[in-house]
């Protein structure tokens, strides 16, 4: 039993020790900081012990906030206590710590002195060396948010003797807090940032870990993370029904996601690394944005003596764990060394070409502070220095020099040729404007008041973005006369309206887009619609290997794919494999995005990534929308995607060749260089930040690229394909061809 009483563990000197160790970083709701403690510690921590030991102690309510998690998309709930609960928690916690470790379990390894995650995934090794090669992995589903508290109290009260240390426990557990400004009730659970909840979450799981013992089952745990291990897969299955029915009477279910049998031949992942066979490796996820963050450090914009003391500290904590695990002789040491000499020499090639060091020994004198050590044996340091410098000034000494493809006439022609994009859309997204005609020219005004005019020829396209826009007859008189589009999006960015010059596709054009269907070339055409995009897709994603270096595998599996689709003989087979390349496509450019980004969301996103992506995609629409038309095409006869009468679902398949090249490199390019796109309190773009990705790709648009080995705008390639596919229409011979991209 704990017999210590609450005069023995509330002490000056306890709190002393315990104020040393806590955060002082956090202010909690009653907004008084770690150094206003701090000045009046003496009175402040005699008023805490007195109210403490009369009983009249109370912890202030926690100001709730979120964190995001290491996807950077989910977010995990902080609770944070204010300075004086926190100090509290930390005596309590150093008194009751000793006593509970002792009873706790040996398989039990988070939140304990001497254990650690290393010691954990070394036993489950050694447990399948010893012929254990059948494992349940499990987890407790929401364990931290579903402690019974009645339940751990009773456990408490078993092992404390002061009943009123349990009652002090009580408080913390039930004590609420405010998320903005509304209270929360606290009902079940431990706060997730509290101190005293690791410790109170493994004594309310040491009732399982002596179940499991008591019925000779072998196993690691890891908080609420665990494994189970066995030489026989039926005794597993038992231990798992079994196991459940325990954990009913704790108020716990295990996660039904995170939940399965298997093997050491099919393998398995816990704590971050993959088991199997006679290998350990880190999980090829987390590897890929452990070496991620070597290129990430490289880019910030810090000095070279920075970047030095950021990368040596990332060092240290990969040797503390991955170089624990990963073996000298693997594939993945091979990487870390590779990606660790190329992005060091990217930070040298950017300060060399910055002019923040100019010479070689300077280079040397700095990089020889950084702890290559951790990776590569002494003695081949000093020619590790000399290839670092060797290949960044490689890199700067190739880019001094005439390698660019465009010609100083071709740049200045896409200079212009960009800013008339721009300035040919005419784009109006806020409330309580009207566009009207004045003088030869479109008028918009606010509350009658000119804003801005624009002369008719120079504008080819309008867009009309959200609610309270008014426009009258002559604009769209004028607009019809002067071949001009008007489109409507709403404030999701998705387009719901386009008005385009009036030149309908004829009855015979219709009939023969009809023939088609059902037809060897409709099928044919649904092939070139994704093969189109899916190759634009892959050559994207080499241009970005060639400076990640972390996608051989994913290319290697997109072009596996790519072969099926020209094998492919129906519609539904072609979009399998149009799906399975597409998720490998997000996957990897998850991997390469500087910011978060967990999937491609298409409606009702929430994320910098996706909505950026919708409304560049939204405008593109439009102008693939407005090129079809001019082609002559029925925008209702589709053969990609599924026909219907209400939608335009033949844009929906022209565009697919497009999306990679046009928007998904503009916006990729403008998140990885910080430019400065936001979102609202709703989620919604900032619009300064649809202004941005509107002009990007407006001059993306109005862009000239090499196509067919010739230099061409890109909303120029936009009406050739469409005129292209129109005439394979027109002729009925399979002799269209995609667009595929120079990247």
């Amino acid at each position: 039993m704990f017999t210590s009483t609450l005069s023995h563990i509330f002490t000056i000197s306890n709190f002393r020790l315990a104020f040393d160790e806590i955060s002082s970083n956090a202010i909690g709701i009653d907004n008084i900081s770690y150094h206003e403690f701090k000045e009046d510690f003496s009175n402040q921590i005699k008023n805490l012990i007195d109210s403490i030991l009369i009983g009249n102690y109370s912890p202030e309510p926690l100001k709730k906030i979120e964190i995001k998690k290491e996807d950077g998309i989910e977010k995990r709930p902080i609770a944070l206590s204010s300075i004086k609960d926190k100090l509290v928690q930390r005596v309590l916690y150093k008194s009751l710590n000793d006593y509970f470790d002792d009873q706790f379990s040996k398989n039990s390894y988070a939140y304990r002195k001497n254990k650690s995650t290393i010691k954990a995934i070394n036993r489950v090794s050694q447990l399948i060396q010893e012929g254990n090669i059948y494992i349940l992995k499990t987890d407790i589903d929401n364990f931290f948010e579903t402690i019974n508290h009645e339940k751990l109290l009773k456990i408490l009260d078993k092992q404390i003797t002061d009943r009123s240390i349990t009652r002090l426990i009580s408080l913390f557990l039930q004590t609420g807090g405010f998320k903005n400004f509304d209270y929360q009730e606290h009902e079940n659970g431990v706060h997730q940032g509290d101190i005293l909840s690791p410790l109170l979450s493994n004594i309310y799981l040491d009732n399982m870990d002596k179940w499991l013992e008591k019925n000779n089952i072998l196993f690691i745990r890891y908080a609420d993370d665990f494994v189970i291990l066995n030489k026989n897969e039926n005794e597993l299955k038992s231990i798992k029904d079994n196991l459940e029915i325990f954990l009913s009477t704790l108020d716990l279910k295990l996660g039904i996601d995170k939940t399965y049998i298997t093997s050491i031949k099919d393998g398995f992942n816990f704590l971050g690394i993959h088991f199997k066979g006679k290998q350990k490796i880190v999980n090829n996820e987390r590897f890929q944005k452990t070496i991620s963050k070597f290129h990430k450090l490289s880019k910030t914009k810090s000095s070279l003596m920075k970047y030095t003391k950021d990368l040596n500290a990332y060092l240290f904590a990969i040797n503390n764990y991955y170089l624990k695990i990963i073996e000298k002789s693997s594939t993945q040491f091979s990487l870390l060394e590779q990606h660790l000499i190329d992005s060091i020499s990217y930070k040298v090639y950017i300060c060399k070409e910055n002019k923040q060091i100019k010479t070689k020994k300077e280079f040397k004198i700095i990089l020889s502070q950084i702890k290559l050590d951790i990776i590569f044996d002494i003695e081949i340091i000093q020619d590790k220095i000399e290839l670092i410098i060797s290949k960044a000034y490689e890199q700067y000494l190739s880019n001094k020099s005439y390698k660019d493809s465009k010609s100083k006439i071709d740049k200045k022609k896409n200079k212009y040729a960009k800013k008339f994009a721009n300035d040919s859309t005419l784009h109006i997204n806020s409330f309580g404007l009207t566009l009207g005609i004045s003088k030869n020219k479109f008028v918009v005004k606010e509350y009658g008041k000119v804003k801005m005019t624009f002369p008719f020829d120079k504008i080819s396209r309008i867009i009309l973005e959200g609610k309270g826009i008014s426009l009258s007859t002559d604009v769209i008189k004028k607009c019809v006369e002067n071949n001009i589009t008007i489109d409507f999006l709403n404030r999701n960015a998705i387009s719901y309206a386009s008005l385009i010059t009036y030149k309908a596709a004829t009855t015979q054009k219709i009939q023969k887009q009809s023939m088609i269907l059902n037809s060897v070339m409709h099928l044919q055409l649904a092939k070139a619609f994704i093969q189109g995009k899916a190759k634009n897709q892959i050559n994207y994603i080499k241009y970005l290997n060639k400076y990640h270096k972390l996608l051989d595998s994913n290319i290697l599996n997109m072009e596996k794919l790519f072969k099926n689709i020209k094998k492919s003989t129906t519609i539904d087979e072609i979009m399998g494999y149009e799906g399975s390349i597409s998720v490998v496509y997000w996957d990897s450019i998850k991997l390469i995005l500087e910011v978060p980004f967990e999937s491609r969301v298409t409606f009702g996103a929430k994320d910098i990534v996706n909505s950026s992506l919708n409304y560049a995609y939204a405008i593109l629409y439009g102008k693939v929308q407005h090129c079809l038309v001019h082609a002559g095409l029925s925008l209702n006869i589709s053969f990609l995607h599924a026909l219907d009468e209400q939608k335009p679902t033949l844009v929906y398949d022209m565009i697919e060749e497009f999306r990679t090249f046009i928007v998904d490199r503009t916006i990729f390019s403008m998140l990885n260089k910080n430019e400065p796109i936001k979102l609202d309190k709703d989620g919604l773009l900032t619009k300064s930040s649809k202004h941005l990705i509107s002009k990007n790709i407006k001059e993306k648009l109005g862009s000239y690229t090499m196509w067919k080995k010739e230099s061409i705008k890109v909303e120029n390639i936009i009406q050739t394909q469409c005129y292209k596919l129109a005439k394979a229409i027109e002729e009925n011979k399979e002799s269209y061809k995609p667009f595929i991209g120079k990247y």
